[in-house]
């Protein structure tokens, strides 16, 4: 098989203008996938569109972004990967204009489908130029610098989102990329070298399939929670074509001579629980940032500025953590760096699960800063220790499928956490209000307030809303718990993991 030259790698005369320029660009498509969910609203109505209709905005992003990250790792060995990732920031900033500047619906979708089609290979063409740059006994700082990049992004959507909204207009949530991708561009012109070819002949097949199973999943997901799952047969139509092509995938590409992507590949080990790990981790972290602040404004009483601001701390331990395991993943390597975080995201998500309705603003805060200190752990480490067997051949697909494995699993995070907060929802306000009744002796003893007066229908609909709230908000420690056993349960695929200090020389080819 043919495979992408690893002999070029793309030093430039800065090692630190050269992070940064390649942390911006990443973290401007991060930025993206956030802030334009803010803007949601005010679309609506500038649209005068419903929000199934205004819906499309993020999903035709998301789709393309899924559909066309896999196929970086061709397109960089093709048109070289500077070229590409210059490409792909001009082509980000064009299609952002053309979002902001949209007056309907059938405007704005393929602008932003257009927008996640070029912001694909951003991330990891990012990666790879930090793999290359950074001798192998750095790469743990490497990625520590990578995943900053992809934090601020993640900090600073939301908020920067929200004030440009409500002060200006949600035009610039988009045209904010310019300046951002004008200083990334003129810097990874001038320090970034370019790699040599090494084009594959292109499997058609290969690519189609991954593709629609992709899609299929994507529009599943989205569509899920509104049409009731798979009691839809638009979901189980969705489900059975995307079970299918991925099925053709995977026979596909372990038969034919050129596959879409080496197979190899997923016989490494160390690559095979990163992807696992990744995984779960953004479906944690962007699960998480879906449910969570909803739950501090609807049930703890915080503004959406307060839930910001008690939000940020968590972003800094974060930073924090993210560097510290960088330096030490050349000195320990990834086993005990990584077990330790799992244990201190599954304690901070099972603490979650015990709050009460009138926790302590020091409480949540002390939580979520243990939480952020296991999110940077993992993710540095993970990241760094799914690329340490790998060999520069195979980087390329490595950097894509990861980063295809990562958007995957924020989908499925979110649907699924919302999904699971509906149905614990109903099972809690079900059990609770078995005991509602005119025959439970404890009803009647018990002091109640004026407005939870039970011989009248008003204070009997008072205290049901009530009920409806304590069972919604006991569903949010349901989900939290989830959580934490799910992190229990990947923890022992830890010590799996190849271990290789990051001292040795590069991996060989087979």
């Amino acid at each position: 098989m043919s495979t992408a030259t690893a002999d070029a790698p793309t030093y430039s005369p800065s090692l630190t203008v050269t992070t940064i320029s390649v942390c911006l660009a990443a973290g401007m498509q991060s930025m993206d996938t956030f802030i334009a969910g803010i803007a949601l609203p005010s679309m609506m109505g500038a649209f005068s569109a419903a929000h199934d209709e205004v819906a499309w905005v993020l999903t035709s992003f998301l789709i393309a972004v899924g559909v066309f990250t896999p196929l970086t790792a061709w397109l960089s060995r093709r048109v070289g990967r500077k070229r590409l990732l210059l490409i792909a920031i001009v082509g980000f900033c064009f299609a952002s204009v053309m979002s902001g500047m949209s007056n309907s619906i059938p405007q704005i979708v393929p602008a932003r489908f257009l927008q996640g089609m070029f912001g694909a290979a951003l991330v990891p063409l990012s990666q790879q130029i930090l793999l290359d740059i950074y001798p192998r006994e750095r790469h743990g700082m490497a990625m520590a610098w990578f995943n900053v990049g992809m934090l601020v992004g993640l900090i600073v959507g939301p908020f920067l989102g929200g004030y440009i909204t409500e002060y200006y207009s949600w035009r610039y949530v988009f045209f904010i990329n310019l300046p951002t991708g004008a200083v990334a561009f003129t810097m990874i012109s001038l320090f970034v070298r370019e790699t040599e070819l090494a084009p594959r002949p292109f499997d058609f097949t290969g690519f189609f399939a991954l593709a629609t199973a992709l899609i299929s999943f994507q529009l599943m997901l989205d569509r899920g929670e509104r049409l009731d799952w798979f009691g839809s047969t638009e979901i189980v139509i969705e489900a059975g074509v995307a079970a299918a092509a991925l099925y053709v995938f995977v026979v596909h590409i372990t038969t034919t001579r050129n596959p879409f992507v080496d197979p190899t590949l997923f016989k490494n080990r160390n690559f095979a629980i990163g992807m696992v790990y990744i995984f779960v981790l953004a479906m944690l972290m962007f699960g998480f940032l879906g449910i969570f602040p909803a739950m501090m404004q609807k049930h703890l009483g915080y503004s959406i500025f307060a839930s910001g601001i008690l939000m940020s701390p968590r972003g800094m331990t974060t930073f924090v953590a993210s560097i510290i395991s960088g330096m030490l993943f050349a000195r320990i390597g990834p086993r005990p760096i990584l077990f330790v975080a799992l244990i201190i995201m599954a304690f901070s998500l099972w603490h979650m699960s015990t709050y009460t309705l009138d926790v302590d603003y020091g409480t949540v805060l002390f939580t979520l800063c243990i939480q952020g200190v296991g999110f940077g752990m993992m993710s540095t480490t993970v990241t760094a220790a799914a690329y340490m067997t790998l060999t520069p051949e195979l980087r390329p697909d490595g950097t894509s499928f990861l980063s295809l494995s990562r958007r995957i699993g924020a989908s499925i995070g979110v649907s699924f956490l919302v999904s699971q907060l509906l149905r614990y929802s109903q099972a809690n306000r079900a059990a609770l209000n078995e005991n509602l009744s005119h025959y439970n002796e404890t009803l009647h003893h018990l002091t109640l307030p004026d407005r939870w007066n039970l011989v009248n229908v008003e204070g009997l609909s008072a205290f049901q809303q009530e009920l409806n709230r304590q069972a919604e908000f006991m569903a949010y420690l349901d989900d939290f718990r989830l959580l934490a056993l799910i992190v229990l349960l990947i923890t022992p695929l830890v010590f799996f993991l190849k271990i290789e200090l990051p001292g040795k020389k590069e991996p060989k080819a087979g």
